[in-house]
């Protein structure tokens, strides 16, 4: 009887341990760490394949791609021919994007089942099976980039990222730094931790798969059961991070990768996102590292990306320790100020972006009327904010005849969110004002 219950016991704290939801860490490396455990009902931002296509087509537009092969350490274009051959690697990826090859064929175009593979190494089987296992994604890719890159030239590239970041997951307790970090934070965003968490588990069965496979068909079968665990809309995620991140905005630092993020879809929905992690969306390029440490996701980076929410209002995520609040978000300015009341004795609540009927019509009110975007100021400080943004400075905005508002009402969501908290601080330090 005692063993019994001794093993139902050991049991019920594995399956308690199983069953732990994930928590989402902050870490400034100063201060407090933040934290925030997601809700299981947690919607991820939607991408369909229309959405996909269009954003997939700027961002190649836009962002000329790189490539960083297995036997170099150095990032080399892949837009265009090199003066050198492609690796075996390389074609092997080229390849990989028209499939397995019908029995007894053999083409430049597929994987031939009558070529030898046991000479692959660990990383090209990898490569082949991650790509095989975006045929789902097949005829969106060759529609987004037909008009400047063959699609089995991007796959090269997209295959470079997705390798990267698959080989890191697969780790026991994997650590994502730089671009890795910037993938997985933005797969955090879109997601959410559950989802994320599945994805890094499904990387580190497919990995292992694909060391052990001896044949094309093993290879094929690995490929498919990863696609199957993350399904196509997360698959469309992990295509454009790796594409945003591959490009030249790796190069140009945080702020020209936050400049990019407005092409990815639904980024108002994605900014909400963010909050919900206790960041800010426009600032992910600023993160150093992504750690997985069973169900606990540790993101490190500097105090200035984390959310104000975090810092001011405790709204999205909470001193270690502490009991976290949700996002929440409402349909309307009046809504909000009925659920949090007043903004306190001297103070009043600001819009980091503000609720213009041009914001509200590009935007939604959502992404305005929340936890994230709305802060309490002193109310000295908001009536300076106030003046700054409806007057005209040329120095900033290079226009004689628009005010700060009205310049700033052309720009992205991530843009002037971040020119919203630049404002305040320059302002508060008098650096910014009316009469300067």
């Amino acid at each position: 009887m005692a063993s019994r219950l001794t093993a139902a016991v050991l049991l019920l704290a594995l399956l308690s341990a199983c069953a732990t939801p994930p928590l989402v860490r902050l870490d400034t490396g100063q201060g407090p760490r933040w934290e925030y455990r997601p809700s299981s009902s947690q919607q991820s931002v939607k991408v369909d394949t229309e959405a996909f296509e269009e954003s997939l087509t700027q961002l190649v537009l836009n962002a000329p791609l790189k490539l960083r092969p297995a036997q170099q350490g150095w990032l080399v274009r892949a837009s265009h021919p090199g003066p050198r051959e492609d690796t075996r690697w390389q074609r092997l990826m080229s390849k990989s994007f028209g499939g397995l090859c019908e029995p007894g064929q053999r083409s430049e175009h597929c994987l031939s089942l009558l070529d030898d593979m046991m000479g692959l190494s660990e990383w090209d089987k990898l490569g082949v099976a991650l790509g095989l296992s975006l045929d789902p994604l097949k005829e969106s890719i060759s529609q987004a980039v037909q008009d400047t890159l063959a699609p089995q030239l991007f796959y090269t590239v997209i295959a470079t990222g997705l390798i990267t970041w698959a080989v890191l997951a697969a780790n026991p307790e994997p650590v994502f730094t730089k671009a890795a970090a910037l993938i997985s934070v933005l797969l955090l965003v879109y997601l959410g931790a559950e989802t994320f968490l599945e994805v890094v588990d499904a990387s580190h069965e497919l990995k292992w798969t694909t060391d052990r496979a001896t044949t094309w068909k093993e290879l094929e079968h690995a490929s498919q059961r990863f696609a199957k665990r993350i399904g196509p809309k997360v698959a469309r995620v992990l295509v454009l991070a790796v594409t945003l991140v591959v490009s030249q905005g790796m190069t140009g630092g945080a702020v020209l990768l936050a400049s990019r993020l407005p092409m990815l879809p639904s980024c108002s929905e994605a900014a909400a996102g963010a909050a919900r992690l206790g960041l800010n969306l426009a600032n992910v390029g600023q993160v150093t590292s992504v750690a997985v440490v069973g169900s606990t996701i540790v993101i490190s980076l500097p105090a200035t990306a984390v959310a104000m929410t975090a810092q001011s209002m405790g709204g999205s995520v909470a001193a270690a320790g502490e009991h976290p609040s949700a996002f929440r978000s409402w349909g309307s300015y009046s809504g909000l100020r009925s659920a949090l009341g007043s903004a306190g004795k001297g103070k009043q609540w600001h819009h980091i972006v503000e609720q213009t009927p041009g914001n509200v019509d590009r935007f939604g009110p959502h992404a305005l009327h929340n936890t994230e975007n709305v802060i309490p100021l002193e109310q000295g400080l908001h009536t300076r904010v106030s003046g700054f943004y409806s007057s005209i400075q040329q120095e900033i905005t290079g226009s004689r005849s628009l005010t700060v508002r009205q310049w700033l009402s052309t720009q992205s969501y991530g843009t002037q969110r971040q020119f919203g908290l630049q404002a305040l601080e320059q302002i508060r330090n008098g650096t910014w004002g009316v009469g300067q």
